[in-house]
């Protein structure tokens, strides 16, 4: 197992306080630093401390005045090393997520193991785009 420092770092942004924790907690065990937030500026604090984040696993529907959507767009502009997986029950919401995440949406409700797999794919897709040919 990687030691704490190399651990990817993955932000869920989950208004819901029982899903975020159930989803935070598996992540956690599968060996990755977790930080929770309910709202995008959750996240915008995090990223201004300079926590090098991974993954941002974020609900479409946020409280406040920055949804989920905008909170992808702003991450793949701005700080493009990051990832970004979005999940909603909304349905309609996947036409407009497939452009924000390489992967497409992760309907609600999902099980945990969909999420951590998810993640995987992202962070695997990334150290291969960053590996150098010999």
């Amino acid at each position: 197992m990687a030691s704490a420092a190399e651990r990817p770092v993955i932000m869920v942004l989950e208004s819901d306080v029982t899903v975020r924790t159930e989803i935070a907690e598996y992540l956690r065990e599968c060996g990755y630093k977790v930080i929770e937030g309910i709202a995008a500026n959750d996240l915008w604090i995090i990223i201004d401390a300079k926590v090098k984040l991974d993954v941002v696993f974020s609900e479409v529907n946020l409280p406040g005045e920055t949804d989920g959507f905008t909170v992808a767009r702003r991450i793949r502009q701005t700080y493009p090393e990051i990832d970004v997986i979005l999940t909603s029950s909304i349905e309609g919401a996947a036409d407009k997520i497939q452009d924000l995440c390489d992967e497409g949406p992760l309907k609600k409700p999902y099980r945990a193991e969909d999420v951590a797999a998810r993640i995987h794919l992202a962070l695997e897709r990334r150290r291969s785009a960053t590996r150098k040919p010999k």
